[in-house]
């Protein structure tokens, strides 16, 4: 497909081996650049004069990526989260002070079990940016329970499962410069279980990502290993009950609905 626009949208110079680019296709090869694809990237490169910005933060000067999405009409930081990159490299402002779950901000039509904004029935798992990875709150219907007042240690899977697999999108997301985050699975995982789980308590999830891996190596699957902790809060203070660490891979450019 990028062949074609390339091959539709350039014609030849006098000079040999010279490619002139009109406006469509510098458009059309920034646009591609986006999300990643090589020869597109290196097409924006030639048709724009300007160096491809996915996944090369470095060359860039602090922030000057974001600034580039958001001239091209990307929606930079819909979360609105003074925590995005975007605000503390590039300095843009938040459109709203009205923080978004990461969930409802990029996949609000989700129908995920877990964490989907638009499931029938679920666990509705709504996670925000904290420094270093992201934090949700929950309560546990009754209806979870394998026991009496004992949460099915399956559910609270589900939990990490989602919190880890959206704290590692995001964090490729941030680390490329892209205005969503891809789609990400769990590659493996090891949960301890330190303590039952109740229903109807709050509860709180925390996440940090310890490592990202193989992003810059051609032809490799990024994974990222992300740490989870999950919190019974009892009035200020809060109660260890379960923790995860989860390996979690990219698969695909955009997060599936």
């Amino acid at each position: 497909m990028l062949r074609a626009v390339i091959a539709a949208a350039t014609r030849r110079s006098g000079q040999p081996g010279r490619v002139l680019a009109p406006p469509a296709f510098a458009a059309a090869a920034a646009a591609c650049a986006v999300w990643g694809h090589p020869a597109a990237a290196a097409g924006a490169q030639q048709a724009t004069g300007s160096r491809p910005y996915i996944g090369s933060s470095s060359s860039w000067s602090s922030g000057g990526q974001w600034e580039v999405l958001r001239s091209q009409g990307f929606a930079v930081n819909p979360c609105n989260s003074k925590l995005h990159p975007s605000v503390t490299e590039a300095g843009i402002a938040p459109d709203s002070d009205e923080e978004v779950s990461v969930q409802k901000a990029y996949t609000p039509e989700s129908t995920c079990w877990g964490c989907g904004p638009a499931a029938k029935e679920g666990l509705f798992l709504s996670s925000y940016r904290i420094p270093g990875g992201l934090e949700a709150t929950a309560v546990l219907d009754s209806k979870y329970c394998a026991f009496p007042g004992i949460i099915n240690g399956g559910v609270v899977q589900s939990l990490f499962d989602c919190h880890g697999n959206w704290t590692a999108a995001i964090a490729l997301m941030d680390n490329a410069a892209t205005p969503k985050p891809p789609l990400t699975l769990t590659y493996e995982m090891l949960t301890n279980f330190k303590d039952t789980t109740p229903p109807n308590e709050p509860l709180i999830l925390r996440s940090q990502i310890m490592k990202i891996k193989g992003s810059d190596i051609p032809g490799t699957k990024p994974t990222v290993q992300v740490d989870m902790h999950l919190y019974h809060s009892l009035g200020g203070h809060e109660k260890l009950l379960a923790s995860a660490t989860g390996l979690f891979k990219k698969l695909g450019a955009l997060r599936a609905l």
